[in-house]
C-alpha cells in the first residue's frame, strides 16, 4: 500500500471514531465550518484582486478604445476639411481661392463674395434695363431683361443661404477639430496646448 492510501484509511478509522460520540460530532461539523469559511474568504479575496485586476485592464482597453475613436473622428474632420476645401470655382470664373493650409474659410469667403457679385451683376443689369427704357428701347425686351434679373436676384438669395450654411459647417468643423485634438492629447498624456 502506498503511503497515501495508508494516510486515507487512518483518517477515515480517526473520523469514524470520532463521530461516535456527540461532542466528536459537533467538533468536525465545526472544524468544518470554520474551514469553509477561511476557504470562503480566501475565494473572496481571490475575485476582489481579479476583479481589480481587470477593472485596470478594462480601463486601459477602454481608453484604447476611446483614443482610436478620437482618432477616426479626426480621421473623418480631416477628411471633410479636405473635401470642403476641394471645391473650388469653375474654370475661368475666378482665381480667388488658393490651397493654403486652412482652405475652409477661403471656401466660406468666396460663397459670401459670390453672393456680393451676383448682387452686383444683377443691380447693374437693373441700371441697363432703366437706361435703355430712356432711350425707348423695346420695352418688351426691357421687361424679360428685368424679369431675368429679379431670377438671378432670388436665386443669389439661396446662394447666400448656402453660403452662410457653409459659413457655419466650416465653424463646426473648426470647433469639432480643436476639441478632438484637444481630448486625444489629454488621452495620450499630453496637455492640449502641446497637441496644437
Amino acid at each position: 500500500m502506498s503511503d497515501t492510501t495508508n494516510i486515507e484509511v487512518e483518517y477515515e478509522a480517526v473520523e469514524e471514531a470520532i463521530m461516535q460520540n456527540p461532542r466528536g460530532r459537533w467538533f468536525l461539523g465545526e472544524f468544518a465550518r470554520r474551514n469553509r469559511a477561511t476557504d470562503t474568504g480566501r475565494v473572496l479575496e481571490a475575485i476582489d484582486r481579479l476583479y481589480s485586476a481587470a477593472l485596470g485592464v478594462r480601463g486601459d482597453v477602454q481608453l484604447e478604445l476611446f483614443t482610436r475613436d478620437l482618432e477616426d473622428m479626426h480621421d473623418a474632420i480631416t477628411e471633410t476639411r479636405r473635401d470642403l476645401a476641394a471645391i473650388k470655382p469653375r474654370e475661368g470664373l475666378t482665381t480667388r481661392i488658393h490651397t493654403p493650409e486652412h482652405d475652409l474659410d477661403a471656401v466660406a469667403a468666396a460663397a459670401e463674395r459670390a453672393t456680393a457679385d451676383i448682387v452686383s451683376a444683377v443691380e447693374s443689369l437693373q441700371d441697363i434695363c432703366e437706361k435703355l427704357r430712356a432711350q425707348e428701347a423695346d420695352a418688351d425686351l426691357c421687361d424679360e431683361i428685368e424679369t431675368h434679373a429679379r431670377g438671378i436676384f432670388m436665386a443669389s438669395a439661396f446662394q447666400d443661404m448656402t453660403g452662410q450654411r457653409i459659413a457655419r459647417l466650416v465653424a463646426a468643423v473648426n470647433y469639432l477639430d480643436h476639441r478632438v485634438k484637444a481630448m486625444l492629447a489629454m488621452a495620450q498624456g499630453e496637455t492640449p496646448a502641446e497637441a496644437s
